[in-house]
């Protein structure tokens, strides 16, 4: 650019700069308005250095953008490049009209390739720059261009708060540009935030500000004096000052004022337990002063559901909720696994705590007349239940398996049910009784044929307390009882129990027994006395537990059993039955759980058995069975998603012994007696005491798979499979259910299964005369088996009251029985698959009302229709014997004086049976049985003083005369009398 151009240029720039400028107020604006137009003079005649001194001295005097572009222009011309660029640079920055900076621009690219370039950008940027030394100055703020001569430099920066950098040996090159990149590390303090409530929220000088932190926190401030603003739902917020040093920690400790509200929280049960936030604060009914803001309520009863609730608590306000709880009904014999009962494969009745208190219900058997669908049967020996027309007579009940706590009590010589005091001398322990209708083999394998009866007993112990009770049924059976529970810890404790009872029984009258010739008149009496006693306990840590049990009954039988004499005390029962458990159920992950059993299980029979006196000498008999037997089963649950969950499990049973022994004991005149054994059979050198063994061993493995697509709909679904070394085979036993929620209220059950039973090893090789006839080989026989299919459906009105309807139909096939007339060596009575099927039709229905504040109301109905397949030259098909076609209970309770007085009652009403049949073999039609109509009242109640609790009632108050058919060992009648008017009455103290 030649001299003349520049001169112009200049000269506009200097109009520029200083035109329509406003007068300064003092004299400093005039001189440097001089030197500017010094400067000016100076570089028109080519003194660029003295134009740049002056240049200089103005803008030192007044900057000015426009005396920074000069400068850097007279730089230029004194080919001073770095310095030029550095000022060109300023210049550029500060210009703020965009038509001018294009010019500045083009003077940059104009000598940049005269300069060597350096790029410094900091973070955070604003840093000011030195080069080589702090004390030449700085060179402005990052992000900065920077002109440098051709070498090796030092870049220095500083930032107030930050620790100074400096970078060593940044080349310059002429023509390029080298870029220097510094992270700048912050002079910081740490602010240790702690106070007495979690989740308060921390905002730093800026109570609008966004949150800094939730406290309990670290914060890293800058060093200074800094204020916290701390705010939490439901409390005032507060402030604090913080002074914050460098490379130290000081703590701010804060404690917030809750603002508080009332809740008001009712639920239609007294007494449940409120938490709010996962804190106990009271029982309902209760009025709670709590924090405000939305509050976690959760109400809480035994026997219910917990209901869960939010409420949003005003400050200086009062807040009502309402809570209606359902009654919780849980059971674990339907899929062995606790489960609500209208999610259970199975038609299940729950026999709760609260009916077995108010009731006073003396055994399980007792318990379970009236339950829909199941129907009770004493004969003198033994109390049995049967389940939707199926108790054949003599089957010992054994169609049905009865659990205790899940562990199969039932014996292993005729698989005999325990539901009366052959099961336990008292209920106190027991917390619940469950009942599972239909074909429970796919779970259980041999025995739940016709359904499942499980007792629950109490669970883990939360306080140490010590129990005594005292107590009298069926007229004459006085019990007594003690038992402890001691927790040992959050997840470990211990609970004991022992009990004993003797009752003298009842008299009786058979008028078919009674002898003209002989001057008896029928009459029984003493004959039906028993003594019983019980142990049981259960111990838990974490995952491991250990229950047992041992149960032992001696009784006399007034029924003449297998011909022998009546109205004597020496013919006598005495079974034992006892089993120790162990069992390990980790949680292995929310996935993945396991359950690992083993037991010892023991069961003994023994009879003493008084036959009529012969020509001058008597006989006596006596059988004994023994069995020991391990039990072990491991079993898995896999739920990889929520909606799936797959069981497996394998099932092991070794019986060591199986053996039974008999023997007649003949005493003459004189009194000498001798020994005549008949068991073991066909062993000459076998000795009195000596026992028939049949040891086996049972395999069993089974899977189950449950799928839950919708909170609608599940299906579930499962195999077992079961070999029996006894005789043979592999039995399968499937089941496929189908659980339907079509609408709030309503749950849908479909299912269908098979079942089987093995025969057991009397069945398999003895009679009951226990004589041996050659070329008959009774022990060829095969399961039975039974097809089920079945529809329930029930309808909730609300939390409290529910109807229910069901159907369902039972395919009998194979099944075992007693065949033959009991006379000796030609027709002994024997066990055989009959080859006759039955079929069994039914309905039920129940309109129940759950257990609210002590009121209950249930009224159910059920119905079954059992027939034989066959005409047998009738225009109608038998009917199965001791199977009622119609039965139907009413059962309330109803506090009179809160829990201090409630009455307890129940009818029960069934139509007649029809007896064994003998038109096979002799012609004789079957006869019916009186029809029953039984009414009981109980009333009952617990006082506060030392938790005292008490029973005292009448059962069949009418004293209504009925009876049932029985088992063709016992001769003396076909029907056996069951009790009449009886009293109870009980007391019971824990402390």
């Amino acid at each position: 650019m030649s001299f003349r151009r520049s001169t112009i240029l200049l000269t506009l720039v200097s109009l520029l700069t200083f035109s329509g400028r406003p007068a300064w107020a003092d004299d400093l604006a005039d001189e440097a308005d001089l030197h500017f137009r010094i400067a000016t003079e100076r570089y028109s005649v080519r003194d660029y250095r003295g134009a740049l001194e002056h240049f200089l001295v103005s803008n030192r005097l007044v900057p000015n953008r426009n005396v920074i572009f000069n400068i850097a222009r007279t730089y230029e011309a004194l080919q001073e490049y770095p310095d030029a660029f550095r000022y060109y640079v300023q210049a550029l920055d500060l210009e703020p009209n965009a038509a001018r900076r294009p010019a500045i621009e083009e003077a940059l690219a104009r000598i940049r390739p005269n300069v060597a370039v350096i790029n410094v950008t900091t973070d955070p940027p604003g840093a000011t720059v030195y080069i080589n030394r702090r004390d030449l100055g700085g060179r402005g703020n990052t992000p900065r261009l920077l002109g440098f001569q051709p070498g090796k430099h030092k870049i220095i920066v500083d930032l107030e708060g930050y620790e100074p950098a400096e970078v060593e040996n940044v080349e310059a090159k002429i023509g390029e540009q080298t870029n220097v990149a510094v992270k700048l590390k912050r002079i910081v303090g740490t602010v240790r935030v702690v106070g007495e409530t979690a989740g308060t929220t921390v905002r730093v000088n800026d109570a609008s500000g966004p949150p800094a932190c939730t406290a309990p926190c670290d914060l890293t401030l800058p060093p200074g004096r800094h204020r916290l603003y701390l705010s939490q739902e439901g409390y005032q917020p507060s402030e604090q000052d913080v002074n914050v040093g460098a490379a130290s920690t000081v703590t701010a400790r804060y404690r917030l004022n809750p603002l508080t509200g009332s809740l008001v929280v009712n639920a239609d049960e007294r007494d449940a337990l409120v938490e709010v936030d996962g804190k106990p604060m009271g029982f309902t009914p209760a009025v709670l002063n709590v924090q405000s803001g939305q509050r976690k309520v959760r109400v809480s009863l035994r026997g219910f559901r917990p209901v869960e609730q939010v409420a949003n608590v005003v400050a200086s306000q009062q807040t009502r909720i309402d809570i209606s709880l359902r009654q919780l009904e849980e059971v674990e014999a339907a899929s062995r696994s606790t489960e609500a009962v209208e999610d259970a494969p199975g038609s299940v009745t729950i026999i709760p705590g609260q009916e077995l208190r108010a009731m006073g219900y003396p055994t399980v058997a007792e318990a379970l007349r009236g339950t829909r669908g199941v129907y009770t049967t004493y004969d003198g020996a033994y109390t049995f239940a049967g389940i939707r027309g199926m108790n054949l007579p003599g089957d010992f009940g054994n169609r049905v398996l009865t659990l205790l706590n899940g562990h199969s009590i039932n014996d292993s010589w005729v698989g005999l049910q325990m539901t009366d005091y052959l099961a336990r001398t008292d209920l106190e322990d027991v917390e619940r009784i469950e009942v599972v209708r239909g074909p429970g083999s796919a779970l259980y394998g041999t025995g739940a044929f016709s359904g499942v009866i499980n007792v629950v007993t109490k669970s883990r112990p939360t306080s140490a307390s010590a129990g005594f009770g005292l107590g009298t049924a069926d007229n004459s059976f006085i019990r007594g009882r003690a038992s402890f529970q001691l927790p040992l810890g959050s997840d470990s404790g211990v609970w004991m129990s022992a009990g004993a009872g003797r009752s003298l029984g009842r008299d009786y009258y058979f008028p078919g027994a009674a002898d003209a010739s002989s001057g008896y008149t029928g009459e029984v009496r003493n004959s039906d006395q028993f003594n019983v006693g019980t142990l049981q306990g259960r111990m838990w840590f974490k995952s491991l537990s250990a229950q047992w049990y041992l149960n032992s009954r001696v009784k006399s039988l007034p029924n003449g059993v297998a011909g022998t004499k009546l109205n004597t005390n020496e013919t006598k029962y005495r079974d034992t039955r006892g089993f120790l458990e162990l069992m390990l159920t980790p949680r292995i992950s929310d996935k993945l759980s396991s359950m690992t059993r083993a037991s010892v299980d023991l069961y003994n029979f023994h009879d003493n058995l008084e036959y009529p006196p012969g020509d001058n000498h008597k006989v006596f008999g006596t059988e004994d069975f023994l069995d020991v037997w391990l039990l072990a089963e491991q079993r898995i649950e896999i739920s990889p998603i929520p909606s799936l969950k797959f069981t497996a499990g394998a099932e092991g049973r070794l019986h060591f012994l199986g053996g039974h022994r008999g023997w007649d004991t003949v005493c003459g005149p004189a009194g000498t007696c001798e020994k005549f054994i008949y068991l073991p059979r066909n062993e000459p050198d076998a000795k009195v005491g000596d026992y028939e063994e049949h040891p086996s061993h049972v395999l069993g493995a089974y899977a189950l798979v449950d799928i839950t697509p919708s909170e609608r709909l599940r299906i579930s679904g499962g195999m077992r499979l079961d070999y029996y070394s006894l005789y043979g085979g592999v039995v399968p036993s499937p089941r496929l259910a189908l659980i339907v929620k079509p609408y709030e209220g309503g749950n849908l059950k479909i299912f269908g299964g098979r079942a089987y039973r093995a025969p057991t090893v009397e069945e398999l090789y003895y009679s009951y005369n226990d004589v041996w006839v050659p070329g008959k080989d009774w022990s060829k026989m095969s399961a039975e088996n039974v097809y089920s299919g079945e529809v329930e459906f029930t309808h909730r009105f609300s939390t409290t009251v529910s109807l229910v309807g069901a159907g369902y139909l039972n395919y009998f096939d194979n099944l075992i029985a007693q065949q033959g007339t009991a006379t000796p060596v030609t027709d002994p009575t024997r066990f055989q698959n009959t080859g006759v099927p039955i079929l069994v039709l039914g309905g039920e229905a129940e309109l129940r009302r759950e257990w609210r504040q002590g009121w209950m109301a249930s009224a159910s109905y059920s119905y079954a229709r059992a027939r034989y397949l066959e005409k047998d030259g009738h225009d109608d098909l038998r009917h199965v014997p001791n199977s009622p076609e119609h039965m139907g209970s009413l059962r309330g309770a109803m506090p009179l004086m809160g829990s201090a007085l409630t009455l307890a009652s129940r009818l029960t009403v069934e139509a007649p049976r029809w007896d064994r049949n003998f038109k096979e073999d002799s012609g004789v039609d079957q006869e019916e049985t009186d029809p029953a109509v039984i009414w009981d009242v109980v009333l009952s109640g617990q006082l506060d003083l030392g938790g005292l609790r008490y029973n005292i009632g009448v059962y069949n108050v009418a004293d209504w005369r009925w009876s049932v058919p029985i088992a063709p060992q016992y001769t003396v009648s076909t029907q056996f009398p069951q009790n009449g008017r009886t009293f109870l009455a009980s007391i019971n103290l824990n402390l």
